[in-house]
């Protein structure tokens, strides 16, 4: 039992991972540092909860601040590079966090026990929930709360004339800005939800795991996070659902393999990225099942 609560729970802040990863992809730009705002939103809210004694709410709103201003910040020299130096750009962003944490010691004896971030020994013994009583299902309950919430404000701006705006930069800059769309507002704007997003799953995280440290965020982390939407499909916002579900399941399902299953993993990449470049659920899916639904709830003729 423990075992299944332990693999959905990383699955659940996994897909809000690929959920922040997928906001800014919808704008056309490919982050590779969204590890980094995952870490600053578990060390923010860590440092909350275990040396601060802040409430779980309050703390996990704070990690998600925080990461989405340094998202905010990030969006402004981003906006001058495209393509694989876009990548380069955020991943070196995300390096520079997890080289900030590996250096940042704040620490105190809390209960005999030393907590706080402590180089590169990471940060332990954020016990917050199990300390009040939390079960790992009923926490489970509270991180799939926040996919929920999540997933539904993603849906909502897929819906919006903002999400639209997104779409429009997405396929022609340039003929968004002639259109009139603000295109440095709605990057930036990308930039900072996805910020958001990440600095969420990172503050869930560190409480279920109890620890974290710079390891944890390096570059494995960056790529997975970029696959979940890049197999589920830009499409729509179930696409980096469907893909953290589907990879986190193959991991764990292939584990007696021990390494050569990060072959199958590999090469389940590379063929979708042959056969389907914008992944499994894309804008022509989409397109199908929205007139699929039209279909079945339209008025059948009059006999």
């Amino acid at each position: 039992m423990d075992y299944y609560v332990a693999v959905l729970s990383i699955m659940g802040v996994h897909i809000l991972l690929g959920l922040s990863v997928y906001l800014v992809a919808i704008t056309g730009q490919l982050s590779f540092g969204q590890q980094g705002f995952y870490a600053i939103g578990a060390y923010v809210a860590g440092v909350c909860t275990a040396l601060w004694g802040t409430h779980l709410v309050p703390a996990l709103l704070l990690g998600m601040t925080a990461a989405g201003l340094i998202g905010f910040l990030v969006g402004f020299p981003t906006l001058r590079v495209k393509g694989l130096y876009l990548g380069i750009a955020t991943f070196g962003f995300g390096e520079i966090v997890r080289l900030a944490f590996l250096n940042i010691k704040y620490t105190k004896m809390v209960g005999g026990k030393l907590v706080g971030p402590n180089g590169a020994e990471g940060f332990r013994h954020v016990s917050y929930i199990y300390d009040r009583g939390f079960t790992q299902v009923q926490y489970l309950a509270v991180i799939y709360a926040a996919v929920i919430v999540v997933a539904g404000l993603v849906h909502l701006l897929e819906r919006s004339k903002l999400g639209a705006k997104f779409r429009a930069v997405e396929e022609d800059e340039m003929a968004a800005a002639m259109a009139g769309i603000n295109v440095t507002a709605v990057k930036v704007m990308a930039f900072t939800s996805g910020g958001f997003v990440a600095g969420l799953g990172g503050a869930l995280f560190v409480h279920y795991s109890t620890y974290v440290d710079h390891d944890m965020v390096a570059l494995p982390l960056a790529v997975a996070s970029v696959t979940y939407p890049m197999l589920g499909g830009l499409g729509s916002f179930w696409g980096p659902i469907l893909g953290a579900a589907f990879l986190i399941f193959l991991t764990e399902g292939l584990r007696f393999l021990q390494e050569f299953r990060l072959v199958i993993y590999g090469a389940l990449i590379i063929l979708t990225m042959i056969f389907r470049p914008r992944g499994i659920i894309d804008e022509a899916v989409m397109m199908r099942i929205r007139s699929l639904v039209r279909r079945k709830g339209a008025p059948s003729p009059a006999a």
